[in-house]
């Protein structure tokens, strides 16, 4: 039997009112990381990510270790950096580390016979990296570095590893490029960069974040956030293939590979 107009058109409604409900959920949902970061200026967060790197872990071997851990640091290359470095990198050739945390990157370089050095900003993070370091027989291969720079005394090199996801966490786009130009400055043409990056998920999220952190911002008279800035919960910013490639090129390098998994990663060389 069908039902009557009026029925029909209260159901229809109601449905319709599910889906608006659903809607405003979803972009709610986004307020309060848009608020935070539009609370947060750069000296916040650069708090804010000494802090979640002080607590936070990893799974290791069955359990848990946080980033100074001798375990975590002396896993070596995750697969997919061994495979970027062996068919981009010079065999034996001298590879800087930014953001090498407590070493992992550079432990896992020297294993394959690379003459690394690692440099990063976390103090704490440096100190454990240092110790693992020295018990494996490796001296002054961990040093710091100001965050978000290009480390003065890095000299020339035949490439670069930006430590794990580490390019993600420098806030706004002429920042990272200013990094990339400093570190382009280290190498010779046709050398490499690894750069390892959060991949933007949900565009529409991206935005809507964006769009209350700036209205925070413009009331606190401090410079805008970006689609891709986040919180998670310290800052991350996602990027999608065009935005890595332009912010490369600009600081004068040409990519020669992109992947979004297993993690976000890509290789340029200098022009």
């Amino acid at each position: 039997m069908t039902p009557p107009r009026s029925t029909r058109l209260l159901l229809a409604l109601y449905w319709r009112s599910l889906r608006l409900r659903a809607r405003l959920e979803r972009a709610l949902a986004d307020v309060p990381d848009g608020v935070w970061l539009g609370l947060f200026d750069r000296e916040k967060l650069a708090v804010l990510d000494a802090q979640f790197y002080a607590q936070a872990t990893e799974p290791v071997e069955g359990g848990r270790a946080g980033y100074d851990a001798a375990e975590w640091n002396r896993q070596g290359l995750w697969e997919w950096e061994a495979a970027a470095v062996d068919a981009h990198f010079p065999p034996g050739g001298r590879v800087v580390v930014t953001g090498a945390g407590g070493g992992r990157e550079v432990l896992g370089l020297l294993g394959l016979g690379f003459d690394a050095v690692g440099y990063e900003p976390n103090a704490d993070l440096v100190a454990a990296g240092r110790r693992v370091l020295a018990q494996d027989g490796h001296g002054d291969r961990l040093r710091p570095m100001e965050r978000d720079a290009w480390p003065a005394d890095a000299g020339a090199c035949d490439g670069v590893v930006v430590g794990w996801g580490s390019y993600t966490l420098i806030p706004g786009r002429a920042n990272r490029v200013a990094f990339l130009r400093r570190l382009r400055g280290a190498l010779e043409p046709g050398a490499p960069v690894l750069v390892s990056f959060f991949v933007r998920g949900n565009e529409a999220t991206s935005r809507r974040i964006a769009q209350v952190a700036n209205v925070v911002r413009r009331l606190r008279r401090a410079e805008p956030v970006e689609v891709g800035d986040g919180l998670v919960p310290n800052f991350v910013h996602g990027f999608v293939e065009a935005e890595l490639a332009a912010e490369l090129a600009e600081a004068g390098f040409g990519l020669v590979h992109y992947a979004g998994a297993p993690y976000g990663h890509a290789v340029a060389r200098a022009r």
